[in-house]
């Protein structure tokens, strides 16, 4: 299970950022669809509609592949990240752009993030890496900071619930035991891509206990919904805070 510890080091120091995070190309060719028109896609769906309704927030922004898109939708964004590395590219890269707060987190909290202020929330590619208790504790300054009625959208790992369940005698198995476990719940033999033991259920449960509401779950987008996540077994989850 990827710690915090392990984020800010792989994030922070081993990854070399080539393309500042646009080199993740590996799941639009998953699916067989370019890269441009995948994200552009993701983009127009799901990031555009919750950005363009006021201030928004990105939890995990890297080296700013989707917070670009946020300034030009948004009138003030947030970005948080446990990598103060992270938040000096995004300084340098938006230099000069109006409206960007910036927060390094030591885990979790968002603290500067004033109460009730956030009409969106946007994280991809960072909750996959997240173990339960850092979810938790993320959702719940998520319910904080949004208005009423306010969304988000937060990507994340998608085992499947029964998959999970059989983890720990799998691990108890050794090296066979993990390679069958990484089959069940991502039907791959190599190259788990580093997901947290999380599953759908289990997220929309957390969503709930942070007092938010679960809207949707989804695992592609597009008119014919020929854009995925699907190469690790991922899951969207778009969620609203009551009113």
């Amino acid at each position: 299970m990827p710690t915090v510890d392990w984020n800010r080091r792989t994030w922070g120091g081993t990854h070399t950022w080539e393309r500042s995070g646009d080199e993740w190309a590996h799941m639009a060719a998953y699916c067989g669809q370019p890269y441009e028109e995948w994200k552009a896609g993701l983009v127009e769906e799901l990031l555009a509609p919750g950005a363009a309704r006021g201030t928004s927030l990105e939890i995990g922004p890297g080296h700013g592949r989707w917070t670009e898109h946020l300034l030009e939708l948004s009138p003030r964004v947030w970005i948080v990240d446990v990598n103060e590395s992270c938040l000096d590219r995004c300084r340098e890269r938006f230099e000069g752009r109006h409206g960007l707060d910036v927060h390094h987190t030591p885990g979790y909290s968002m603290d500067p993030v004033p109460d009730a202020s956030i009409s969106f929330v946007w994280s991809f590619d960072v909750f996959v890496h997240l173990d339960p208790d850092v979810i938790s504790g993320y959702l719940g300054e998520v319910a904080r900071v949004l208005e009423p009625g306010a969304t988000a959208v937060i990507h994340h790992a998608g085992k499947p619930d029964w998959s999970l369940r059989l983890a720990p005698v799998n691990r108890r198995a050794g090296r066979p035991g993990r390679i069958a476990q990484r089959w069940l719940s991502q039907r791959r033999w190599r190259d788990d891509g580093n997901r947290s033991d999380v599953s759908p259920e289990a997220f929309a449960g957390w969503v709930r206990e942070a007092g938010l509401e679960v809207t949707g779950q989804r695992t592609s987008w597009g008119p014919e919904g020929q854009y995925t996540v699907d190469k690790y077994r991922d899951c969207v989850t778009e969620l609203r805070k009551p009113v």
